[in-house]
């Protein structure tokens, strides 16, 4: 009989990972879906200076419950474990053999304890979320686990920063097993990619939304994809449940913007931040998810309507490209009032020789206008400082949109607040937040500190934002077209909505619990 078991994520939002096991047999297939990291968890216990050890490998990871104690991590991990910490390694679970991880899209609760995984285990994930993961992996500025997919640093480290690496492969199409199958469907979220999966096995099948929205530019192919999962008659349903918790956020918990709008459609974002650019009269700056490319296109939208220039950071360019590449439409990287805009880093200048990676280099020369792969890498490094301290329309710097900052929308992160100290913002400017509101204490503590930034500048500030999920009823729709016969809440601290709506078929899971289908 076919099983499985949330090994995280089951009443928390984020940090999901999921064994199925397609029977008991040590001959049965094992799979795991996602493995993310819970932010839940890494808050309970750490902050921004307290961090788990990564020289210590496995250990604050296993001990804090960030990892469950399975055996099924990389070779050199484990090898370290059974050094330093025996009694601890003898209490790792033996999973059996893991076939592969599939991967439902590409934010960090899905993905973001991967990099922990055998080595020998092959992740699986659609063509466009494996183009994102591959980018936001290769413009990584930090080395911590979270954001390492495919390519890791062996320990113990001790010095040569020795790598491994692990096979991600693109979904193509079902994916045949002796005892399951397995198949991708695609989903609207707020990240490109993004999918749910039909599991089918001797006996029955299962179907894991992922995560899901129907009210985004892509809300049609999770419309479609509903419709074809209900046609197989799935005898289970694992559905996330974000937006099950209380619909607003606390008052304490949003107090960083002037005013304050939540919507359930990308259109009415880009109406409500049409209207609030219209009337900025200096610089305007937009705030969201970098893997979130349809409110870049929402935002190159405004920037259109109200005669600005899109300013967008290099590793944002090069996901736009990655995705595009994957097939995935988004904004057009050719468009002349689209432009690239370089931070000061390494000499505290605009130094050619502080762009240290090939792929920002190759992605200022191509905004210059030039073919990076017509120079070898020497050629590339000069050819960019000439690029950043000559006159290039689509390639600017502080001192550019500083002079002329009613011309521009800058899509800049909270990590990137402290360009306001080069940027100057004039009496009018405007800082559009447009990603998910605070709904714990740590989010608030940022939301202080980005409140204090704008103060600061005199920015005026607005919140603006749909969710990346379905809203309730939604969700309830979702469980009344595919009818099955049982239903397991995950991705959420209100599972009981469900039971409230759908009594005894819903059933409500902990973390740790094998459940027999």
């Amino acid at each position: 009989m076919a099983r499985f078991t949330m090994l995280d994520g089951a009443t928390t939002i984020g940090g999901t990972k999921l064994l199925f096991e397609a029977g008991s047999s040590p001959r049965s297939t094992r799979l795991l879906f996602d493995f993310g990291l819970s932010y839940a968890t890494m808050g309970e216990y750490f902050e921004e200076f307290l961090t788990p050890r990564m020289s210590a490998g496995l250990t604050d990871y296993l001990v804090t419950g960030l990892l469950p104690r399975k055996r099924f991590y990389r070779s050199d991990l484990m090898s370290l474990l059974q050094e330093m910490q025996p009694g601890l390694a003898d209490q790792l679970a033996d999973p059996g053999h893991i076939a592969t991880c599939f991967i439902t899209h590409a934010h960090v609760d899905h993905t973001g304890s991967i990099s922990f995984l055998d080595e020998s285990i092959p992740l699986y994930a659609t063509p466009v979320t494996a183009a994102v993961l591959r980018a936001v992996e290769e413009t990584q500025f930090t080395t911590g686990p979270e954001n390492g997919v495919t390519d890791f640093i062996i320990r113990p480290n001790l010095g040569a920063n020795k790598h491994g690496q692990r096979a991600l492969l693109d979904l193509t199409g079902p994916v045949e097993f002796p005892d399951c199958r397995i198949t991708s469907f695609p989903v609207d979220h707020s990240i490109p990619g993004a999918c749910a999966y039909l599991i089918e096995h001797d006996g029955g099948s299962l179907v894991y939304s992922g995560d899901l929205r129907f009210h985004g530019r892509m809300g049609a192919a999770t419309r479609d994809s509903i419709a074809r999962l209900a046609a197989c008659h799935p005898d289970a349903l694992l559905i996330e449940g974000t937006n099950l918790r209380a619909p607003a956020p606390s008052a304490n918990h949003d107090t960083a913007f002037a005013r304050r709008f939540a919507f359930w459609s990308e259109e009415e974002v880009e109406a409500r931040a049409y209207e609030e650019v219209r009337q900025a009269g200096g610089l305007v700056i937009a705030d969201f998810g970098m893997k979130d490319l349809d409110r870049l296109m929402t935002f190159q939208r405004v920037a259109h309507a109200t005669n600005r220039r899109l300013a967008i950071l290099p590793r944002d360019a090069l996901i736009v490209q990655r995705a595009q590449e994957a097939g995935y439409p988004t904004i057009d990287l050719l468009d002349p009032d689209l432009v690239l805009y370089i931070k000061r880093s390494g000499s505290g200048t605009y130094d050619g020789k502080d762009i240290e990676k090939d792929w920002a280099r190759s992605t200022i020369l191509r905004f210059s206008g030039q073919d990076p792969e017509a120079l070898d890498a020497a050629s590339r490094r000069d050819a960019v400082g000439d690029v950043l301290n000559g006159a290039c329309p689509r390639v600017v710097r502080a001192t550019e949109v500083t002079a002329h900052q009613s011309d521009y929308l800058l899509s800049l992160g909270y990590w990137d607040i402290q360009e306001l100290c080069d940027l100057q913002p004039v009496p009018g400017s405007l800082y559009v937040h447009s990603s998910a509101e605070a709904f714990n204490e740590e989010m608030s503590w940022s939301q202080e500190r980005l409140a204090r930034w704008l103060s600061l500048s005199g920015m005026d500030s607005v919140h603006i934002h749909a969710s990346g999920h379905a809203p309730q009823e939604d969700l309830f729709q979702v469980v009344e077209q595919l009818a099955p016969r049982k239903v397991f809440p995950i991705h959420t601290e209100h599972g009981e909505r469900y039971a409230e709506r759908f009594g005894d078929i819903v059933h409500l899971i902990a973390n740790g619990q094998q459940v027999s289908l």
